[in-house]
Protein backbone atom coordinates (compact mmCIF):
# COMPACT_ATOMS: atom_id res chain seq x y z
CA UNK A 1 0.00 0.00 0.00
CA UNK A 2 1.46 3.35 -1.01
CA UNK A 3 2.00 6.07 1.55
CA UNK A 4 -0.10 9.20 1.64
CA UNK A 5 1.55 12.60 1.45
CA UNK A 6 0.79 16.00 3.00
CA UNK A 7 -2.12 17.72 1.28
CA UNK A 8 -1.64 21.40 0.44
CA UNK A 9 -4.88 23.34 0.92
CA UNK A 10 -6.43 26.52 -0.41
CA UNK A 11 -7.53 29.58 1.58
CA UNK A 12 -11.04 29.02 2.93
CA UNK A 13 -13.09 31.61 4.78
CA UNK A 14 -16.63 32.62 5.67
CA UNK A 15 -18.85 35.70 5.61
CA UNK A 16 -19.36 37.13 9.10
CA UNK A 17 -21.48 39.96 10.49
CA UNK A 18 -18.40 41.82 11.74
CA UNK A 19 -15.67 43.62 9.77
CA UNK A 20 -12.00 42.69 9.54
CA UNK A 21 -9.57 40.51 7.62
CA UNK A 22 -7.04 43.11 6.45
CA UNK A 23 -4.21 41.49 8.40
CA UNK A 24 -5.09 38.05 7.01
CA UNK A 25 -4.91 39.26 3.42
CA UNK A 26 -1.61 41.01 4.20
CA UNK A 27 -0.30 37.67 5.52
CA UNK A 28 -1.32 36.08 2.21
CA UNK A 29 0.71 38.71 0.38
CA UNK A 30 -2.06 40.88 -1.08
CA UNK A 31 -0.72 44.29 -2.11
CA UNK A 32 -3.68 46.42 -1.02
CA UNK A 33 -5.46 44.48 1.75
CA UNK A 34 -8.67 45.90 3.18
CA UNK A 35 -11.21 45.04 5.83
CA UNK A 36 -14.52 43.51 4.74
CA UNK A 37 -17.01 40.89 5.90
CA UNK A 38 -14.51 38.03 5.42
CA UNK A 39 -12.50 38.52 8.62
CA UNK A 40 -11.71 34.83 9.22
CA UNK A 41 -9.46 32.24 7.57
CA UNK A 42 -10.66 28.67 8.14
CA UNK A 43 -7.61 26.41 8.17
CA UNK A 44 -7.63 22.75 7.09
CA UNK A 45 -11.38 22.90 7.65
CA UNK A 46 -13.91 20.09 7.25
CA UNK A 47 -16.59 22.22 8.94
CA UNK A 48 -19.08 24.23 6.86
CA UNK A 49 -19.98 27.75 7.97
CA UNK A 50 -23.45 28.39 9.37
CA UNK A 51 -25.40 31.44 10.47
CA UNK A 52 -25.91 34.78 8.77
CA UNK A 53 -24.49 35.09 5.27
CA UNK A 54 -23.40 31.45 5.02
CA UNK A 55 -23.69 29.72 1.67
CA UNK A 56 -23.34 25.99 0.94
CA UNK A 57 -19.77 24.67 1.28
CA UNK A 58 -18.42 27.98 2.61
CA UNK A 59 -15.70 27.42 5.19
CA UNK A 60 -14.64 24.05 3.74
CA UNK A 61 -11.01 23.59 2.68
CA UNK A 62 -10.19 22.30 -0.79
CA UNK A 63 -7.04 20.78 -2.20
CA UNK A 64 -4.94 23.58 -3.66
CA UNK A 65 -3.94 21.56 -6.72
CA UNK A 66 -7.43 20.06 -7.23
CA UNK A 67 -9.97 22.69 -6.12
CA UNK A 68 -12.89 20.40 -6.94
CA UNK A 69 -11.84 18.11 -4.05
CA UNK A 70 -12.87 19.06 -0.52
CA UNK A 71 -10.65 17.87 2.32
CA UNK A 72 -13.81 16.56 4.01
CA UNK A 73 -14.53 14.20 1.11
CA UNK A 74 -10.91 13.08 0.72
CA UNK A 75 -10.85 12.00 4.38
CA UNK A 76 -14.26 10.30 4.13
CA UNK A 77 -12.96 8.05 1.33
CA UNK A 78 -10.40 6.37 3.65
CA UNK A 79 -10.74 7.65 7.24
CA UNK A 80 -8.47 4.99 8.79
CA UNK A 81 -5.58 6.05 6.56
CA UNK A 82 -6.12 9.79 6.81
CA UNK A 83 -7.08 10.12 10.48
CA UNK A 84 -5.48 6.99 11.97
CA UNK A 85 -7.17 3.72 12.88
CA UNK A 86 -6.97 4.27 16.64
CA UNK A 87 -8.41 7.77 16.24
CA UNK A 88 -11.36 6.51 14.17
CA UNK A 89 -12.07 3.74 16.67
CA UNK A 90 -12.09 6.25 19.52
CA UNK A 91 -13.68 9.32 17.92
CA UNK A 92 -15.30 8.37 14.61
CA UNK A 93 -14.66 9.61 11.09
CA UNK A 94 -14.79 13.38 11.67
CA UNK A 95 -11.46 14.79 12.70
CA UNK A 96 -12.96 16.84 15.48
CA UNK A 97 -11.17 20.20 15.28
CA UNK A 98 -11.29 23.56 13.50
CA UNK A 99 -8.58 26.22 13.40
CA UNK A 100 -9.33 29.80 12.38
CA UNK A 101 -7.28 32.96 12.00
CA UNK A 102 -9.32 36.00 13.10
CA UNK A 103 -8.66 39.68 12.41
CA UNK A 104 -11.14 42.09 13.98
CA UNK A 105 -11.60 45.66 12.73
CA UNK A 106 -14.51 46.13 15.15
CA UNK A 107 -15.56 44.58 18.42
CA UNK A 108 -17.41 41.32 18.01
CA UNK A 109 -20.83 40.83 19.55
CA UNK A 110 -20.80 39.44 23.05
CA UNK A 111 -21.49 35.76 22.52
CA UNK A 112 -21.64 32.35 24.14
CA UNK A 113 -21.36 28.79 22.84
CA UNK A 114 -23.12 25.58 23.91
CA UNK A 115 -21.45 22.54 25.41
CA UNK A 116 -21.89 19.13 23.77
CA UNK A 117 -24.95 18.23 25.82
CA UNK A 118 -26.80 21.41 24.83
CA UNK A 119 -25.61 21.11 21.21
CA UNK A 120 -27.16 17.64 21.00
CA UNK A 121 -30.36 18.70 22.74
CA UNK A 122 -31.07 21.86 20.77
CA UNK A 123 -29.33 21.40 17.39
CA UNK A 124 -28.66 17.64 17.09
CA UNK A 125 -24.94 18.41 16.87
CA UNK A 126 -22.24 16.08 18.17
CA UNK A 127 -20.01 19.05 19.00
CA UNK A 128 -20.28 22.07 21.23
CA UNK A 129 -17.89 24.99 20.76
CA UNK A 130 -15.23 25.15 23.42
CA UNK A 131 -12.34 27.14 21.97
CA UNK A 132 -8.94 28.71 22.68
CA UNK A 133 -7.45 31.99 21.47
CA UNK A 134 -3.74 32.38 20.78
CA UNK A 135 -3.07 36.09 20.39
CA UNK A 136 -0.74 37.44 17.72
CA UNK A 137 0.40 41.09 17.55
CA UNK A 138 -2.76 43.11 16.90
CA UNK A 139 -3.38 46.64 15.68
CA UNK A 140 -4.45 49.87 17.31
CA UNK A 141 -7.87 51.07 16.14
CA UNK A 142 -9.16 54.56 17.00
CA UNK A 143 -6.14 54.97 19.28
CA UNK A 144 -7.06 51.93 21.41
CA UNK A 145 -5.02 48.72 21.78
CA UNK A 146 -6.79 45.37 21.32
CA UNK A 147 -8.65 43.89 24.28
CA UNK A 148 -10.97 40.96 24.88
CA UNK A 149 -13.97 40.59 27.17
CA UNK A 150 -14.62 37.39 29.08
CA UNK A 151 -16.67 36.09 32.00
CA UNK A 152 -19.20 37.82 34.24
CA UNK A 153 -17.84 39.99 37.04
CA UNK A 154 -17.79 38.39 40.46
CA UNK A 155 -20.97 40.04 41.79
CA UNK A 156 -22.98 40.11 38.54
CA UNK A 157 -25.97 37.76 38.46
CA UNK A 158 -27.57 36.18 35.42
CA UNK A 159 -30.61 38.42 36.01
CA UNK A 160 -28.30 41.48 35.91
CA UNK A 161 -26.83 40.28 32.64
CA UNK A 162 -30.27 39.63 31.14
CA UNK A 163 -31.37 43.15 32.06
CA UNK A 164 -28.25 44.60 30.44
CA UNK A 165 -29.05 42.63 27.28
CA UNK A 166 -32.68 43.80 27.24
CA UNK A 167 -31.57 47.43 27.63
CA UNK A 168 -29.91 47.31 24.20
CA UNK A 169 -27.04 49.38 25.60
CA UNK A 170 -23.68 47.72 24.79
CA UNK A 171 -22.03 49.75 27.55
CA UNK A 172 -24.25 48.12 30.17
CA UNK A 173 -23.54 44.66 28.77
CA UNK A 174 -19.76 45.13 28.70
CA UNK A 175 -19.84 46.60 32.21
CA UNK A 176 -21.02 43.18 33.41
CA UNK A 177 -17.85 41.52 32.07
CA UNK A 178 -14.12 41.62 32.67
CA UNK A 179 -11.89 43.28 30.05
CA UNK A 180 -8.29 42.17 29.43
CA UNK A 181 -5.45 43.27 27.20
CA UNK A 182 -4.98 40.92 24.22
CA UNK A 183 -1.28 40.24 24.83
CA UNK A 184 0.71 38.65 21.95
CA UNK A 185 1.79 35.12 22.84
CA UNK A 186 -1.02 34.62 25.36
CA UNK A 187 -3.32 31.58 25.08
CA UNK A 188 -6.81 31.81 26.61
CA UNK A 189 -9.26 28.93 27.03
CA UNK A 190 -12.89 29.89 26.35
CA UNK A 191 -15.10 27.15 27.72
CA UNK A 192 -18.65 26.64 26.52
CA UNK A 193 -21.11 28.74 28.50
CA UNK A 194 -18.64 31.56 29.22
CA UNK A 195 -19.72 34.89 27.66
CA UNK A 196 -16.93 36.56 25.70
CA UNK A 197 -16.04 38.92 22.86
CA UNK A 198 -12.92 39.96 20.99
CA UNK A 199 -12.41 43.69 20.80
CA UNK A 200 -11.35 45.71 17.77
CA UNK A 201 -7.79 45.16 16.58
CA UNK A 202 -7.38 41.56 17.75
CA UNK A 203 -5.36 39.19 15.58
CA UNK A 204 -5.65 35.65 16.90
CA UNK A 205 -5.64 31.98 16.08
CA UNK A 206 -8.77 30.29 17.40
CA UNK A 207 -8.75 26.52 17.80
CA UNK A 208 -12.13 25.01 18.60
CA UNK A 209 -14.51 22.13 18.38
CA UNK A 210 -15.75 21.82 14.78
CA UNK A 211 -19.07 23.64 14.98
CA UNK A 212 -20.36 27.12 14.12
CA UNK A 213 -22.89 27.36 16.96
CA UNK A 214 -22.66 30.96 18.16
CA UNK A 215 -25.36 32.58 20.30
CA UNK A 216 -25.18 36.38 20.20
CA UNK A 217 -26.05 38.57 23.15
CA UNK A 218 -26.44 41.80 21.19
CA UNK A 219 -29.02 42.73 18.56
CA UNK A 220 -26.63 45.07 16.74
CA UNK A 221 -22.98 44.82 15.76
CA UNK A 222 -20.49 47.46 16.90
CA UNK A 223 -20.79 49.14 13.48
CA UNK A 224 -24.61 49.24 13.70
CA UNK A 225 -25.76 46.27 11.61
CA UNK A 226 -28.96 44.69 12.89
CA UNK A 227 -28.64 41.10 14.15
CA UNK A 228 -32.07 39.39 13.87
CA UNK A 229 -33.43 37.48 16.85
CA UNK A 230 -33.14 34.19 14.97
CA UNK A 231 -29.41 34.77 14.49
CA UNK A 232 -29.02 35.73 18.15
CA UNK A 233 -30.68 32.69 19.74
CA UNK A 234 -30.42 30.24 16.78
CA UNK A 235 -34.06 29.26 17.04
CA UNK A 236 -34.16 28.18 20.69
CA UNK A 237 -35.52 31.44 22.15
CA UNK A 238 -33.92 33.83 24.60
CA UNK A 239 -34.89 31.96 27.78
CA UNK A 240 -33.13 28.82 26.56
CA UNK A 241 -30.16 30.87 25.37
CA UNK A 242 -29.67 32.50 28.77
CA UNK A 243 -29.95 29.10 30.46
CA UNK A 244 -26.68 28.15 28.73
CA UNK A 245 -24.68 31.04 30.25
CA UNK A 246 -22.33 30.27 33.13
CA UNK A 247 -22.31 32.60 36.12
CA UNK A 248 -19.29 31.33 38.09
CA UNK A 249 -18.79 34.35 40.40
CA UNK A 250 -15.03 34.37 39.85
CA UNK A 251 -12.79 37.29 40.70
CA UNK A 252 -10.65 38.76 37.93
CA UNK A 253 -7.60 36.93 39.28
CA UNK A 254 -9.45 33.61 39.59
CA UNK A 255 -10.69 33.87 36.01
CA UNK A 256 -7.17 34.54 34.70
CA UNK A 257 -5.78 31.64 36.72
CA UNK A 258 -8.44 29.28 35.38
CA UNK A 259 -8.38 30.23 31.70
CA UNK A 260 -4.94 31.61 30.76
CA UNK A 261 -2.81 28.65 29.65
CA UNK A 262 0.92 28.50 30.31
CA UNK A 263 3.09 27.45 27.34
CA UNK A 264 5.24 24.32 27.68
CA UNK A 265 8.54 23.78 25.86
CA UNK A 266 8.46 20.32 24.28
CA UNK A 267 11.77 20.68 22.47
CA UNK A 268 14.59 23.22 22.42
CA UNK A 269 17.72 22.94 20.28
CA UNK A 270 20.06 24.78 17.96
CA UNK A 271 17.78 23.88 15.03
CA UNK A 272 14.60 25.27 16.60
CA UNK A 273 12.01 24.68 19.28
CA UNK A 274 8.48 23.36 19.79
CA UNK A 275 6.14 25.11 22.24
CA UNK A 276 2.89 23.50 23.40
CA UNK A 277 0.23 26.22 23.43
CA UNK A 278 -2.86 24.10 24.11
CA UNK A 279 -2.51 20.80 25.95
CA UNK A 280 -5.10 18.03 25.99
CA UNK A 281 -4.65 17.83 29.77
CA UNK A 282 -6.27 21.29 30.00
CA UNK A 283 -8.70 20.80 27.12
CA UNK A 284 -9.45 17.26 25.84
CA UNK A 285 -10.77 18.38 22.46
CA UNK A 286 -7.61 19.58 20.69
CA UNK A 287 -3.88 20.35 20.84
CA UNK A 288 -1.84 23.17 19.32
CA UNK A 289 1.91 23.84 19.12
CA UNK A 290 4.05 26.66 17.79
CA UNK A 291 7.01 25.21 15.86
CA UNK A 292 9.96 27.55 15.32
CA UNK A 293 12.57 26.33 12.83
CA UNK A 294 16.02 27.88 12.44
CA UNK A 295 17.50 25.19 10.16
CA UNK A 296 15.68 21.83 9.99
CA UNK A 297 13.26 19.96 12.22
CA UNK A 298 12.16 16.36 11.62
CA UNK A 299 8.79 14.93 12.56
CA UNK A 300 8.43 11.14 12.80
CA UNK A 301 5.73 9.10 11.09
CA UNK A 302 2.49 10.33 12.73
CA UNK A 303 0.08 7.91 14.38
CA UNK A 304 -2.77 10.29 13.73
CA UNK A 305 -3.28 13.33 11.50
CA UNK A 306 -2.24 16.91 12.17
CA UNK A 307 -2.53 20.25 10.40
CA UNK A 308 0.14 22.85 9.66
CA UNK A 309 -0.21 26.59 9.12
CA UNK A 310 2.72 28.89 8.32
CA UNK A 311 2.76 32.19 10.22
CA UNK A 312 6.20 33.54 9.32
CA UNK A 313 9.31 32.79 7.30
CA UNK A 314 10.19 30.80 4.20
CA UNK A 315 11.35 27.26 3.61
CA UNK A 316 10.24 23.83 2.49
CA UNK A 317 8.22 20.89 3.73
CA UNK A 318 10.04 17.72 2.68
CA UNK A 319 8.40 14.28 2.55
CA UNK A 320 10.33 11.57 0.69
CA UNK A 321 10.45 12.73 -2.93
CA UNK A 322 7.94 15.58 -2.42
CA UNK A 323 8.98 19.18 -1.75
CA UNK A 324 6.39 21.83 -0.84
CA UNK A 325 7.36 25.53 -0.59
CA UNK A 326 6.54 27.20 2.72
CA UNK A 327 5.66 30.87 3.14
CA UNK A 328 3.13 32.78 5.28
CA UNK A 329 -0.44 31.54 4.84
CA UNK A 330 0.45 28.08 3.49
CA UNK A 331 -1.49 25.26 5.10
CA UNK A 332 -1.38 21.46 5.00
CA UNK A 333 -3.22 18.41 6.23
CA UNK A 334 -0.72 15.67 7.18
CA UNK A 335 -2.42 12.23 7.11
CA UNK A 336 -1.79 9.52 9.67
CA UNK A 337 -0.51 7.18 6.95
CA UNK A 338 2.26 9.56 5.91
CA UNK A 339 6.04 9.14 5.95
CA UNK A 340 8.09 11.31 8.26
CA UNK A 341 8.35 14.97 7.27
CA UNK A 342 11.01 17.66 7.61
CA UNK A 343 10.56 21.40 7.91
CA UNK A 344 13.56 23.17 6.38
CA UNK A 345 13.99 26.94 6.85
CA UNK A 346 15.45 29.35 4.27
CA UNK A 347 14.39 32.13 6.66
CA UNK A 348 13.38 31.39 10.28
CA UNK A 349 10.01 29.64 10.18
CA UNK A 350 7.12 29.89 12.61
CA UNK A 351 4.52 27.19 11.99
CA UNK A 352 1.39 26.20 13.91
CA UNK A 353 0.84 22.46 14.30
CA UNK A 354 -2.61 21.38 15.50
CA UNK A 355 -4.70 18.25 15.94
CA UNK A 356 -8.01 17.06 17.35
CA UNK A 357 -8.68 14.85 20.37
CA UNK A 358 -5.96 12.31 21.00
CA UNK A 359 -6.49 8.61 20.38
CA UNK A 360 -5.85 6.22 23.31
CA UNK A 361 -2.28 4.92 23.38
Amino acid sequence: MTNLYPIRLDHAGAWRVYLGGKRIRALYGEKDPRDDHYPEAWIASTTPAAGAGAVPEQGLSRQAEQPSLFLRDVIAAAPDRFLGRAFVQAHGCHYGVLLKLLDTAERLNVQVHPDRSAARRFWNSAYGKTECWYFLPGRTIDGKPPVFYMGLREHVTLADFRRAFESGDPGQLLACMYAFEASPGQTVLVESGVPHALGAGCFALEIQEPSDLTLRLERRTASGSVVPDEICHLGIGYDAMFSLIRCDHLSREQLLQKYVMEPKHLYQGANGRIIRLVDDAACPYFQMDRVEVVSCLDFPVPEQFFGLFVLQGKGQLLCKDRHFPLFPGEQFFVPADCPSIRLSADEPLSVIRFSGPQAPV
